[in-house]
């Protein structure tokens, strides 16, 4: 039975969460600049190859941040999301927004009649691509369905748990198969990435729950004033998922027809979880020597999905703006110095822009709505009116 989390607690914003989550999109912005202007001669070194690995877990960490900020932002209103009333309502529509726009963000054409008309296998293969903002919106989706149907916390906490440990094991099993040949595209894109959905729901589904357990468990530490305790195991435990990780590859077992380590491996998995605990757990450590920078380290974190969504358009460009981006303006095979330079410049932009949106957000709710709502409905309008 699962620990039992108390929600007549006052709502609490924790401070090195969103510190954490500035540091995950801080990782994200650079490993993304320098995959795209680095020369391939920098990118064949063993330096980049280490720095590989460090960015390969931006999508993993962003996934596991949202499920710490999913029980934080449910528990008080636990007993609510097991009816379908506006709090359960807007919840899910926000996510099915999110899922919009992760569709959005993959549209071969900007008209909804050239798509329907003219698109083809490869353009429908490319709509539907599994990014990290499905994963979050269907995961999300998901864990309030587990709420909505189970309502007692110990089967929700059982679950998840249970999902976990699914998703890890059965990845290299869903990549065998051509899901393409047997579903329609727009779920088979979804389970692996055999025809390039970046993120797909397997493994990376596993990131977002382990983070609804972790983040749990540190919940029932606050409640007992035992969080330095569980900030110390989660650092043991995460070396040892990671060393567990290492010794299970280096087996001369093989239980899959097909391993790939850096796809679909369980092995990796573990041990990219495990880095994911202790980053976590040192964040916690080093978060009270940080009180006085708070504004300006917490504020990527804060608006996280919105700097994730602007930084793509910014850098790689979209259906709205694919000849005006940093791709096309500064060209690739760039230097180190000179890659170093676009990401500073990158970084600026994005803390400006989040500052700017979380000041509307906070400070002009109505101006904010209407902004929205206004970017929407412009973008929806000439989506379905436009014939290019």
């Amino acid at each position: 039975m699962c620990p039992s989390v108390g929600r007549s607690a006052p709502q609490q914003r924790h401070l090195f969460i969103d510190l954490y989550r500035s540091a995950v999109i801080l990782l994200m912005l650079e490993g993304h600049v320098l995959r795209v202007f680095l020369s391939a001669t920098v990118q064949k070194t063993v330096g980049f190859e280490f720095h590989e690995f460090f960015h390969g877990l931006s999508a993993p960490a962003f996934l596991f941040g949202a499920g710490l900020t999913f029980v934080i932002s449910t528990r008080r209103r636990w007993e609510e999301y097991h009816h379908w009333d506006p709090p359960l309502a807007r919840r899910v529509k926000r996510l099915l927004l999110v899922i919009l726009l992760g569709y959005f963000l993959h549209l071969p054409f900007f008209s909804f009649r050239k798509i329907i008309l003219e698109g083809t296998v490869g353009n429908y293969t490319q709509l539907f691509q599994c990014d990290v903002l499905h994963c979050i919106g269907i995961g999300l989706l998901s864990l309030h369905a587990l709420i909505f149907f189970f309502k007692k916390e110990s089967r929700f906490y059982i679950l998840v748990m249970t999902t976990v440990g699914l998703v890890c094991f059965l990845t290299p099993f869903v990549w065998d198969i051509d899901f393409m040949k047997l579903i329609p595209i727009p779920v088979s894109q979804l389970l692996n990435g055999n025809y390039s959905s970046p993120f797909p729901l397997f493994p990376y589904l596993g990131f977002l729950y382990a983070g609804v357990i972790v983040s749990w468990e540190f919940l029932v530490a606050v409640e007992t004033g035992t969080e330095r305790q569980f900030m110390y195991w989660l650092t043991v435990f995460g070396a040892a998922a990671i060393i567990a990780g290492v010794i299970f590859d280096n087996l001369p077992i093989t239980i899959y027809p097909t391993y790939n380590y850096w796809f679909t491996s369980p092995n990796y998995f573990l041990v990219r979880i495990g880095s994911l605990m202790i980053v976590f757990s040192s964040i916690w450590y080093i978060t009270p020597r940080l009180q006085k920078y708070r504004r300006i380290l917490t504020i990527l974190g804060i608006e996280s999905l919105f700097v994730y969504v602007a930084h793509l358009l910014v850098l790689y460009g979209s259906v709205l703006n694919p000849s005006c981006n940093l791709l096309v303006y500064f060209g690739t095979n760039l230097t180190l110095i000179n890659s170093v330079f676009i990401f500073i410049g990158l970084l600026a932009l994005m803390i400006f822009a989040a500052f700017f949106w979380n000041y509307l957000k906070t400070s002009r709710p109505n101006l904010y709505r209407i902004v929205q709502l206004a970017i929407g409905g412009v973008l929806l309008i000439l989506f379905f009116i436009t014939d290019f």
